[in-house]
């Protein structure tokens, strides 16, 4: 009986899928007409921009736009490649440039150096003026010559000067006026010089040394000037120009870079350029001064352009070496490769649209000459034929589509032949389904009736395991306060313990009080018994006063006596009675002390007796309080002996407390388990109704669908 109606249900569906194509196939060919004309610019538009012309195009377009990106990318990373290169490349020129006129500056240095601690040149300096004449002149004649030898020395040095206080100051330029050792320590520069605490001095000019010896400051680009050994004269040398420049031209950077010598004192020597000064200006040049960086290079602006700029410092001359490269002369290469890019990617668009224009027309025409034979077919004519002279896809495609057209001839006289068995089936069919849907129908009741019954005992079950959860809550928060209670417990047993302690401390303490305070009594009582002792020493100063004043009473009588002679005796008999009255008034004075000193000897002796008897006191209280604490210690310790007792009841409680939870849990599991069970029986069948009800309608629909579809079939031509 199943796999008859599963066999129904595949030929019902069938028929069904065959009927609503023809009929939208019917549809579709009758609306055509009508829709036609009011879809013609809208079929033309959407041609145009996704017709297969289009999609070529779109097609050849994704390589050419590849190709676009490469190029960008490869100009991107050519560009970067070929910078980079160089300014590492200018770097290292500059750098080698500058070694070289390293060598050139030390060697001069050098040479400045030997010229200061010759020893002819020396003594002429430092002793001219004890010299004769002809001696003066010899000497003056070999420092001339050791100049000139020193200026030959070297192909960097232009000039050298020496210019002395003894003596006359000479150059291989020329010869020097008198006082231009004055002279030149007046200038600006010797007074630079003189302040400095340096032995020699790198500058770029020395105008107060060219004025005198009408010297062209453009003959030399660099001098060193450098103290005699005695501090009482300087040595000048100049370094050429011509050698300058004569490195800088090694120096073949691209076209309109700037490429210059500057010393600390601003002074430039450009290779090939008009303008004196360049660099010194520039804000970027003055960062140098404050730069610890010894060589390097960043991009800067330059009249309105960018340019690299790239320096290199001359060791402790504070001159460097600069140079400025236009940017757009190192991507020379790199915009070469780019307009290369952009003609072949412009070729590259004009023959893939030439190509897709042609293949893309081509395939337009089959295109529409196989719409042609659809239509036909779609309007019922299946005995159209497709053909065509191209022996591409479109060969395999016009096959397959007569294949189709007579696949489907076949199929539907199939059908209608199977549509006349499938028509009586279905009449069978639909008074069978009515059968099966009243008993189906019985049987969900029924088990809707079992399920309400185990539902009811699911949620009894339910609310008895809220109650036992309840319960054990408030067990576990009487077990958490017996645990909290017990530790209290324990606690102030602990508390009680350490104050019973501290109390016996404090009453060995109170002990040490009460014999401190015994000490403090003896010692004031032998403290009065002193200080009788001090009036009895008091009463015998007294009786000596009294003596000694009846003594000078005496000694004045015998001094009358004696008359003038005895005068001066008098007067040492007034102040020994002086002094034995002052004695008494003292005397009398500690007397009166020592009576208060025993008048609070006497008050304080009362205190101490007071104090001792309320430490005695204390004594008793202590020993009370103990006695208290102890009690308190041994109440504490029942007590934690019976919280220790509820506890343990408490756990018992707990543990049979799980076992029913689990019980319940156990009964509301099975309850659960029955009600689902239930509920699943009833969903199927439940199901099992409404695919009987199903069943009975399709059998219904089947009828008249079959029906429809004889109505179809006549529809198209078959022969």
């Amino acid at each position: 009986m199943a796999k008859r109606q599963k066999s129904n249900r595949k030929i019902t569906y069938l028929i069904q899928t065959i009927v609503r194509k023809l009929s939208q196939t019917k549809h579709q060919a009758n609306q055509g007409t009508r829709k036609k004309k009011k879809n013609r610019f809208k079929s033309k538009l959407m041609t145009r921009f996704s017709g297969i012309r289009a999609k070529l195009l779109f097609a050849f377009a994704i390589p050419i736009i590849l190709m676009l990106v490469y190029g960008i990318v490869s100009y991107n990373k050519s560009s970067d490649a070929i910078i980079s290169g160089y300014e590492k490349s200018a770097t290292d020129t500059l750098e080698s440039v500058k070694d070289y006129l390293s060598i050139g500056v030390d060697a001069v240095a050098s040479k400045a150096y030997e010229a200061v601690y010759n020893e002819t040149l020396k003594n002429y300096y430092n002793k001219a003026d004890e010299m004769s004449n002809e001696e003066e002149k010899s000497n003056f004649n070999a420092v001339k010559g050791i100049l000139a030898s020193t200026k030959s020395s070297h192909p960097f040095i232009y000039a050298v000067h020496a210019i002395g206080k003894l003596g006359s100051s000479t150059s291989t330029v020329g010869a020097f006026p008198d006082g231009i050792y004055e002279g030149f320590l007046e200038s600006p520069l010797g007074q630079q010089i003189q302040t400095s605490t340096q032995r020699l001095m790198w500058i770029g000019n020395h105008s107060y040394i060219d004025e005198k010896l009408e010297n062209k400051q453009t003959s030399y680009s660099l001098s060193i000037i450098r103290k005699m050994a005695e501090n009482n004269g300087f040595i000048v040398v100049d370094i050429q120009t011509n050698e300058i420049l004569k490195s800088l031209s090694k120096i073949n950077f691209a076209e309109g870079s700037i490429i210059g010598f500057i010393t600390a004192d601003g002074k430039e020597t450009l290779a090939e350029a008009k303008d004196t000064n360049v660099f010194v200006d520039l804000p970027y040049y003055k960062a140098l001064a404050d730069s610890k960086e010894p060589s390097g290079f960043s991009y800067e602006e330059y009249n309105g352009e960018k340019y690299i700029f790239l320096y290199t410092k001359l060791g402790d001359t504070g001159a460097a070496l600069c140079a400025l490269v236009p940017e757009h002369a190192i991507l020379a290469q790199a915009n070469e490769i780019r307009s290369l890019n952009v003609i072949f990617v412009t070729i590259a668009c004009i023959i893939a649209g030439i190509i897709g224009t042609i293949i893309a027309a081509g395939i337009g025409r089959e295109i529409t000459k196989l719409s042609g034979s659809i239509a036909k077919a779609a309007n019922g004519d299946l005995t159209t034929k497709f053909e065509t002279k191209r022996k591409d896809e479109f060969r395999i495609l016009s096959d397959s589509l007569t294949d189709m057209i007579g696949g489907m001839r076949k199929l539907i006289e199939e059908v209608s032949a199977v549509g006349t068995r499938v028509s009586s089936s279905a009449d069978n069919l639909s008074h069978t389904t009515s059968d099966i849907l009243g008993s189906t129908k019985n049987i969900s009741f029924a088990i809707e009736e079992i399920g309400k019954g185990v539902v009811q005992q699911a949620t009894d079950t339910e609310q008895c395991s809220n109650l036992m959860s309840g319960l054990s809550e408030k067990v576990n928060h009487v077990y958490d306060n017996t645990n909290e209670i017990e530790q209290i417990a324990i606690d102030t047993k602990s508390i009680v313990g350490e104050g019973i302690v501290t109390i016996d401390e404090l009453s060995k303490k109170s002990s040490a009080t009460t014999d401190i305070t015994h000490v403090v009594i003896d010692e004031i009582e032998e403290l009065e018994f002193k200080s009788r002792s001090i009036e009895q020493v008091i009463s015998v100063i007294n009786d000596i006063a009294s003596q000694t004043n009846l003594l000078s009473l005496n000694a004045s009588i015998e001094a009358a006596r004696a008359g003038e002679a005895g005068r001066g005796f008098a007067v040492v008999a007034e102040e020994i009675r002086k002094l034995a009255d002052q004695s008494v008034a003292a005397s009398n004075q500690i007397k009166v002390i020592i009576q208060d000193i025993q008048t609070k000897t006497q008050g304080t002796v009362a205190s101490a007796k007071r104090a001792e008897s309320i430490v005695e006191s204390q004594m008793e209280a202590l020993d009370k309080t103990i006695s208290t604490f102890e009690d308190i210690n041994q109440h504490v310790a029942k007590l934690v002996h019976n919280l220790d007792n509820i506890s343990q009841g408490v756990k018992g409680i707990e543990a049979a407390k799980d076992e029913t939870m689990d019980a319940i849990s156990n009964i509301s599991a099975i309850s659960e388990e029955t009600a689902s069970s239930s509920e699943e029986v009833s969903a199927t069948a439940i199901e099992q109704i409404t695919s009987v009800e199903y069943l009975s309608n399709s059998a219904i629909k089947l009828a008249e669908d079959a029906k429809i579809l004889e109505e179809a079939i006549r529809q198209f031509k078959l022969s």
